[in-house]
């Protein structure tokens, strides 16, 4: 038995245990510990035999583990650590039994603390429920217990690491456990995995061969086999690849691991035309896929859109996205189905993904999606945007150092073209011409060059370069005489110069080359109806009607509808309303026919409010004309029409607002008919003035029209009957509608000299008004003109006496002023005077003192002196007092202040008794300093 299993005879050593435990029925002394030991050296067998097999045989296995541990249960010796050790191993065979397995683990840790095995077990249950902390703590455990542990320890502690992110941990521990073990397929295949993902190219040739070495070790280990077919895909050999996944997918039962081969042989077979194949696998891989795994589904949308399976291929493309929105290929391959698909909101949607492509760092310099934006924006009519998405794409394929092809070039042209920019146009086709050479070279070049050569004519012709383009699309014709787009064109041409007839043949030439050209049929129905020749056009149009295909085409019907219209409308004017109500059936019949193909062909709808309003119905023409405005569709033919009901009906404010709006927004803003109409509705409105400034100007854009200059004349006549009824008319009002009126009176005169369409009648009467007209405007004139002389005299007169009082006013303020100056002069010196004298008196030198004897004297003299300047100062300040005015307070403040007596007793009053004995003692005793400190007061004062 040893020997077997040395040699790794796993099923030869479990049939003879099988056997042996089968046939020994004898009992001996040690018979039943024999009998468990052989059971579970057999539970072991098959465990391991289990842990290497797939699908069924490990069903099996798993089954007479069941039965084996079963019959143990019983025994004596069934709660041995090793016969658990086993029982835990199988039942981690199935993730259902994961719990009960970790249980038996901890048992046996709680029995023995160091048990290597259990240790294993529970780091492999925690790795298993993504409890990678605590798997790497067990498997470290396992470390501390026995450092000389399997290699296998450190890859699983390395598999704990790369979970958690620390690639230099995982690496050290691939590293470690290769030392151990160098054949050890589990660190050789960690560590080829952790080169490979550094992307360099001398490290991805190591992790090949790691991954060869971990081949050589374990042949028949899965993902060494899927990792290995994914290298050789990648080099093309698409033989090894089905080789190797085959393997792979008969070792292996993990559902993603199984999901992931079956999509490499699906990309292989893909690869090698085998499409069946491909659908097959790729169908098996999404089958068995877990959830996020979607790879599988790009290459079934490949094969769709391969089938023209479009919806299938939109299906699996929105699931892809929605497990991996920013995938570049998939939102490409999308919005290449969104815009194949052409419904209403696709293209928008496939714009929105393209623009996320380009605007990653990694898909902008993609060409290929901004190609696809171009297709894009072109299908919405964002042409400048197309040129723009054309330029980028034309900027990266030169940076990769490649020629530009030419169909890019002529794609650009086309957008240039559609958006009004054939100068550009022009430079783009001169740089394809350039790179395309001789268009002799292959047939491709020469379909290119053939479609160049017209779209350059094309461009000539919007340039207005007509001559050049006919001779480039004559040149055309010698050589390609059945490239009849070339006849369409000359005859177009022809028709925009008028030249019907050169046209029809043109369009005749068109028809020998292709009988059923719908195109040229339309034209030359068209033809055909302008040079009035009904019958014609109405041959082509029902030809058109009974072609294959085209027995509902809308250009057709609607032509056919606006001929019964007009004949409707020609009736109704001549009064001939039977002919009118049959042209008007049919008129509706085929307006009727669009709108059951597409009941959104504003056009038709046009036609029946047409036939409507043309037929006296009014309102419902009026209703029907609204919902088309309404509706956002752009239909001119609408508004106008719409007007024209309103101007009908009286409502000439909302007429005029139309047709301004219609000259604003869609017309030309030289377009006569519509500036005459609403000059019709201005004048209805009463703003003759307005209508009249139309008028003139439509009348300068067409001076030969007679019915503009009759109705021009009758809107001048209607505004000065308006000017005449003003009850104060405006001389200059007046004289402008002189002269405006014998305009009117001669344009009314030559019209009744050369009558037009209008009757004389009409013109006599309204130029006989004129004459009227002008015989009232003179008497205003007149009247106007004696009122204004005299309203001119009146003013002047209030004009002088008004400029008179200002002159009284002017010289009264200066005399006044002048007044106020002398008086202030006067006070001043005054002043000035005063000043002066009380300077005298303050500044004066004291007397010395006397002898005795003559003190009286002296005394007398003294008082006799200040009474007499007293007097003097109350003279003067009497005389100016009076001569002052009223105003000058101030200065009488400052005179009063000074004749003011003081009241202190060091001063002697004039009025005292100068013989008393008191005053005479005081004085002789006053001290000479008294003197100077009254001197001192008089200088505040």
């Amino acid at each position: 038995m040893n020997a077997f299993k040395k040699r790794s005879q796993r099923n030869t050593f479990a049939r003879l245990l099988e056997a042996g435990i089968k046939k020994c029925t004898t009992p001996y002394r040690t018979y039943k510990e024999d009998l468990i030991k052989a059971n579970t050296l057999l539970a072991a067998c098959f465990t391991n035999m289990a842990y290497k097999e797939q699908g069924k045989l490990r069903r099996a296995l798993q089954a007479k583990l069941v039965n084996l541990f079963d019959s143990l249960e019983g025994c004596k010796g069934f709660g041995n650590l090793s016969l658990q050790l086993i029982k835990g191993f199988a039942l981690m065979l199935s993730p259902s039994t994961a719990r009960e397995a970790d249980a038996l683990f901890v048992g046996i840790l709680r029995k023995k603390s160091d048990s290597i095995l259990a240790l294993v077990g529970r780091g492999c249950l925690a790795f298993n429920r993504q409890d990678y902390i605590g798997s790497l703590g067990f498997f470290k455990s396992v470390l501390m217990a026995q450092p000389q542990a399997p290699a296998e320890v450190r890859v699983g502690m390395a598999h704990c690491f790369l979970r958690m992110g620390d690639l230099n941990s995982a690496r050290r521990s691939f590293e470690r456990a290769l030392e151990l073990n160098k054949r050890c397929p589990s660190a050789l295949l960690g560590r080829a995995i952790l080169k490979l993902n550094q992307r360099d190219p001398a490290l991805y040739r190591e992790g090949i061969d790691l991954l060869n070495a971990a081949f050589e070790s374990d042949k028949r280990h899965p993902e060494v086999l899927s990792i290995l077919a994914t290298y050789y895909y990648s080099i093309g050999d698409h033989p090894m690849v089905l080789r190797l996944a085959g393997n792979a997918m008969r070792f292996t039962d993990i559902p993603e691991l199984k999901s992931h081969i079956c999509y490499q042989v699906a990309r292989s077979h893909h690869a090698t035309g085998a499409y069946d194949f491909a659908r097959t696998y790729y169908q098996n891989a999404q089958s068995c896929a877990p959830k996020g795994y979607v790879l599988p589904l790009m290459g079934l949308a490949q094969l769709h859109l391969r089938n023209g399976e479009f919806g299938e291929a939109r299906t699996c493309l929105e699931t892809f996205l929605k497990a991996l929105p920013n995938e570049s290929s998939a939102l490409r391959l999308l919005a290449m189905v969104y815009l194949n698909e052409r419904s209403p909101g696709t293209a928008d949607k496939a714009i929105q993904m393209l623009l996320h492509v380009v605007r990653k760092p990694s898909g902008s310099q993609e060409w290929d999606s901004w190609l696809n934006l171009a297709l894009a924006y072109e299908q919405k009519g964002l042409w400048e945007s197309a040129i723009n998405a054309y330029e980028e794409a034309k900027r990266i394929i030169l940076g990769q150092g490649l020629h530009i092809p030419i169909e890019w070039l002529n794609n650009q042209a086309a957008s240039q073209m559609l958006a009004k920019q054939p100068q550009g146009a022009l430079t783009t086709l001169n740089e394809a011409f350039s790179q395309l050479g001789s268009q002799e070279d292959n047939p491709l070049k020469s379909t290119n060059y053939l479609t160049m050569r017209y779209n350059y004519a094309r461009v000539l012709e919007d340039l207005r370069m007509y001559d050049q383009a006919q001779l480039h699309y004559e040149d055309i014709i010698v050589g390609y005489p059945g490239y009849h787009d070339c006849h369409l064109r000359l005859g177009i041409m022809a028709m925009q110069w008028g030249e019907l007839s050169r046209a029809l043949e043109h369009f005749k030439d068109v028809l020998a080359i292709d009988y059923g050209n719908i195109a040229a049929r339309t034209y030359l129905g068209d033809c055909f109806m302008k040079m009035r020749l009904s019958k014609q056009s109405l041959s082509n149009y029902s030809v058109i009607l009974r072609s294959p295909g085209h027995s509902q085409d809308s250009y057709a019907l609607m032509a056919l509808g606006n001929f019964y219209l007009k004949k409707c409308q020609n009736n109704v004017m001549k009064g001939d309303l039977s002919s009118a109500k049959r042209n008007q059936e049919n008129a509706l019949n085929f307006y009727s026919r669009i709108l059951q193909r597409n009941p959104r062909n504003v056009w038709a709808a046009n036609g029946i409010g047409a036939v409507l309003s043309s037929c006296n119905y009014l309102a419902e023409g009026e209703a029907i004309f609204k919902q088309i405005v309404e509706s956002g569709n752009h239909c001119t033919a609408a508004s106008l029409n719409s007007a024209h009901v309103a101007l009908e009906l009286g409502q000439f404010k909302l007429a005029s607002q139309t047709y301004k709006l219609c000259l604003r927004d869609f017309l030309p803003e030289n377009c006569v008919e519509v500036m005459h109409y609403l000059a019709r509705s201005l004048y209805g409105q009463g703003k003759s003035g307005e209508a009249k400034m139309w008028l003139l100007k439509a009348r300068h854009l067409a001076p030969q029209d007679p019915l503009l200059m009759f109705n021009l004349a009758l809107t001048i006549k209607k505004e000065t009957r308006d000017i005449l009824a003003m009850p104060k008319p405006e001389w200059d009002d007046l004289q402008r509608a002189e002269l405006e009126l014998n305009g009117a009176s001669r344009y009314f005169s030559y019209i009744h000299e050369n009558p037009p369409n209008i009757p004389a009648r009409s013109s006599a009467r309204a130029s006989k008004d004129c004459q009227n007209l002008m015989a009232k405007l003179k008497d205003h004139l007149e009247q106007v003109r004696s009122l204004k002389q005299s309203d001119e005299q009146r003013i002047r007169l209030q004009e002088q006496r008004f400029q008179e009082h200002q002159r009284n006013l002017e010289e009264q303020r200066v005399q006044r002023q002048e007044e106020e100056r002398v008086l202030r002069e006067n006070q001043m010196a005054k002043r000035r005077e005063v000043l002066e004298r009380i300077k005298k008196i303050v500044n004066a030198p004291l007397q010395s003192e006397v002898p005795k004897k003559d003190s009286n004297k002296a005394k007398g003299r003294g008082r006799k002196n200040k009474q007499d300047v007293e007097e003097e100062v109350d003279q003067d300040s009497r005389k100016s007092s009076a001569k002052k005015p009223r105003k000058r307070a101030a200065a009488q403040e400052l005179v009063t202040s000074l004749n003011r007596k003081p009241k202190s007793k060091e001063f002697i009053s004039s009025d005292e008794n100068s013989d008393s004995d008191e005053g005479k003692n005081l004085l002789e005793s006053e001290p000479k300093g008294s003197l100077e400190t009254n001197d001192i007061n008089i200088k505040e004062a």
